[in-house]
C-alpha cells in the first residue's frame, strides 16, 4: 500500500518530493500520485462538501457532473495554452493532462463520498490518470499539420484534451460508483 508523507509547508514538500524522486527514480510515478493526493485530495474534499453545502438535494452523480464540467473546461483551456508553448508544447501539455486528470479523479472521489485523501486514491490514479505518449505523439502529428493549416494545432489539443478528459471520467465515474464508503473523518 502506498503510504503518504506528513504535510509541511510548499518548500519543504518541494524539497522533500525532489530529493524522493531523486533518491528512488523507478517509482517516479506512485511518488507523483501520492503527492497529488497529498495537495488534491483536501482541495477535492473541500469542493465536494462546500458544493453540498449550497445544494443540499444534489445527488453524487449530480456533483459529479458538475466535477466533470468543471475540469473538461480546464482541460481545453490547460490544452490550448500548452499548444502555444512552443517547443516546451509536449511538456506542458503532458502536465497540464496530468495535473487536470489527477485533480478531477480526486474530485470524482470526493463526489461520490470516497475518501479523496486516502493513499489509496493514488493507485486509482495511477490506474486511470495515465497519458501514455499520447499527448506528445499528437502534438508531433499536429505540428506538421499546422504547416499547412495554420491554427490547427492549437483547436485541436484543446478538443482532444476535453475529449480525454471526458474518456477518464466515464472510467473514474465507473469505478467510484462501484466504491461508494462514506468519507471517514
Amino acid at each position: 500500500m502506498l503510504r503518504l508523507a506528513p504535510r509541511a509547508g510548499a518548500a519543504q514538500r518541494f524539497e522533500s518530493l525532489a530529493e524522493e524522486l531523486l533518491a528512488e527514480p523507478s517509482r517516479t510515478p506512485e511518488i507523483l500520485a501520492l503527492a497529488a493526493v497529498r495537495v488534491f485530495g483536501p482541495r477535492a474534499k473541500d469542493w465536494a462538501d462546500r458544493t453540498r453545502s449550497v445544494y443540499p438535494s444534489a445527488t453524487r452523480e449530480a456533483v459529479a457532473r458538475l466535477a466533470v464540467q468543471r475540469f473538461t473546461r480546464a482541460a481545453g483551456l490547460r490544452g490550448a495554452v500548452g499548444a502555444l508553448a512552443g517547443p516546451y508544447s509536449p511538456v506542458a501539455l503532458g502536465a497540464g493532462i496530468l495535473v487536470t486528470h489527477a485533480e478531477m479523479v480526486l474530485h470524482l472521489a470526493a463526489a461520490f463520498e470516497v475518501d479523496p485523501e486516502d493513499p489509496r486514491r493514488a493507485e486509482d490514479l495511477l490506474r486511470l490518470a495515465s497519458p501514455g505518449q499520447g499527448a506528445i505523439v499528437a502534438w508531433l502529428v499536429l505540428k506538421a499539420a499546422d504547416r499547412a493549416l495554420p491554427g490547427v494545432s492549437l483547436i485541436s489539443t484543446m478538443l482532444g484534451a476535453r475529449s480525454a478528459t471526458e474518456t477518464l471520467a466515464v472510467r473514474a465515474t465507473r469505478l467510484y460508483r462501484e466504491k461508494r464508503p462514506k468519507i471517514t473523518g
